[in-house]
């Protein structure tokens, strides 16, 4: 039986694919200043050569690569998250041991507790909807149930996320 694709997982690849072309784009910008300035610094001396370096640092910074790193960070996080719940409702035939799974990777055990309804509702919709997108139909109707029981999760895994913040 062939699994079919999705285009939520597709997309989410799609993303982390953009993240890392606009790292490694900025990080050869940086490179290339890099060695204008190295280049520029043989010729001149003293107090000039303390401006060029500020000069070259402000450039450098204005491309933001720590930002453009936590943004890649959290694409490859998202994916490799959406993957694993992929993964899991493909291969693993037994509902509550797949339901599980899911809530293991996604959710620590106090977060779990204290929304324990919340978090089941919308992981037993998605995985319900991605079994019949995958098995089934892969119909407009079970990707929009996809599409928003993982919009619900990931709420709650951004709500997960600042309640540690906050800890």
């Amino acid at each position: 039986m062939a699994i079919r694709r999705h285009h939520l997982i597709e997309e989410a690849k799609a993303e982390l694919d953009l993240a890392y072309e606009e790292v490694k784009r900025a990080e050869q910008a940086v490179m290339a200043l890099e060695f204008e300035y190295n280049e520029r610094l043989h010729h001149v001396s003293g107090g000039a050569e303390t401006e060029l370096i500020s000069e070259k640092e402000r450039k450098q910074e204005a491309f933001n690569l720590d930002a453009l790193y936590e943004m890649q960070n959290e694409t490859a996080q998202r994916f490799a998250l959406v993957s694993a719940a992929f993964a899991i409702v493909s291969s693993v035939a037994d509902e509550e041991m797949s339901l599980d799974l899911i809530k293991r990777i996604l959710f620590r055990r106090d977060f779990l507790r204290r929304h324990k309804l919340e978090v089941d509702r919308h992981i037993r919709a998605f995985h319900r909807g991605l079994r019949e997108y995958m098995r089934k139909e892969s119909s407009a109707e079970a990707d929009s149930t996809v599409r928003t029981s993982w919009g619900e999760i990931e709420r709650m895994t951004s709500l997960q996320a600042k309640e540690a913040k906050a800890a």
